[in-house]
């Protein structure tokens, strides 16, 4: 009989795992991890992971099986098979957020005036809280205030991998990315929205979803300082995103590089209609620059030079005011100077 439940330890062998699972006659519904012998117990092992190299190929063999931590107390960490998810996730099971046909996890917020005629997608952040939660962590709650009111708002959680699948195709979730397309482009029919009024944003991950999407669907995006390749993290964060192990089956250089080349030969000379927000400041501006660089005189690259802009994290909430010039210029059929400008 197959038991809901395994145990492990941070001295369980991560190819101890498949045997395990054919003892059980299958997978568990979930897997539990004793901390105790940890140096911090009370850490998840996210937490533990960053340090700890056992616990990182843990986590790491969990993952690529499709389980994801859903909770966390003193000497124990919980994880829980993919397709469980959608049936232990409180705001799923209450009905604040829907369940695509194809298991995307989205929230769609319609306008007061009842008439929806333009959509902007929103594509979540990182987050590293131990909680599902962490797959869609609110950006921009407000927005809804600061767009034409006949504007509705798609919300896409990013569900997979271990902070996040960047809403990329994963090892386990390798369709990820077009089932995530699917379901925009479902949102856009069912609501006979013109896809010239669609725009995607995000900061961060979100960026980087907004980005990906918005280049391989033809749709005009925001991406505030996008994450497009995986080398800083892994070389001077250890790893913090985890993608260094196998989670995702292509980096993200790779990803974009490819993406960016196709987009440039397919509309060469032909202006994108969207914006990049970013600021050199960043550690990421180098990275976007080269990559991006055969766009670069399609789009439209705000440089802030906000001197409070010290790290990566700074540039969404020090550049919300160009945000929301440049959703909205986008929304209403304008357009900003292609290239890259100066922005304070």
């Amino acid at each position: 009989m197959i038991q809901n439940i395994l145990w492990l330890t941070l001295e369980t062998s991560p190819d101890d795992i498949p045997a395990m699972i054919a003892e059980n006659d299958g997978l568990p519904r979930y897997f539990r991890i004793d901390t105790s012998l940890a140096a911090k117990p009370d850490h998840d092992l996210m937490k533990l992971a960053l340090k700890n190299s056992d616990a990182k190929d843990l986590l790491v063999r969990l993952t690529n099986l499709g389980f994801s931590l859903y909770y966390n107390t003193t000497d124990e960490s919980r994880f829980i098979r993919h397709d469980r998810v959608v049936h232990h996730w409180p705001a799923v099971k209450d009905g604040t957020f829907q369940v695509s046909d194809e298991g995307i996890v989205h929230q769609f917020e319609r306008p007061e005036s009842g008439t929806i005629s333009r959509l902007v997608v929103i594509f979540s952040p990182i987050n590293s809280k131990p909680r599902l939660i962490r797959y869609f962590r609110p950006s921009f709650a407000t927005l809804m205030k600061y767009v034409p009111r006949d504007t509705a708002i798609l919300r896409i959680a990013d569900v997979g991998g271990v902070k996040g699948a960047f809403y990329l195709d994963t090892s386990f979730m390798p369709d990820n990315s077009s089932r995530i397309q699917r379901l925009i482009q479902s949102t856009i029919a069912e609501h006979g929205i013109d896809a010239h009024n669609v725009v995607l944003f995000g900061a961060s991950k979100g960026g980087t979803g907004s980005l990906y999407h918005g280049l391989t669907g033809g749709w005009k995006f925001v991406s505030v300082d996008p994450i497009v390749t995986d080398s800083w993290y892994e070389q001077y964060e250890n790893d913090y995103h985890f993608t260094a192990q196998g989670v995702f089956p292509r980096s993200k250089q790779e990803v974009f590089s490819e993406l960016v080349g196709q987009t440039s030969l397919e509309r060469r000379g032909e202006s994108l209609n969207s914006v990049i927000v970013t600021s050199s400041r960043s550690p990421q501006y180098p990275y976007t620059s080269e990559i991006i660089h055969p766009l670069r005189d399609s789009l439209s690259v705000l440089d802030s030079g906000n001197p409070n802009i010290l790290k990566h994290p700074d540039v969404a909430p020090k550049t919300i005011y160009a945000q929301v010039m440049a959703i909205n210029t986008l929304l209403l059929g304008f357009s900003l100077p292609l290239g890259e400008s100066a922005v304070p």
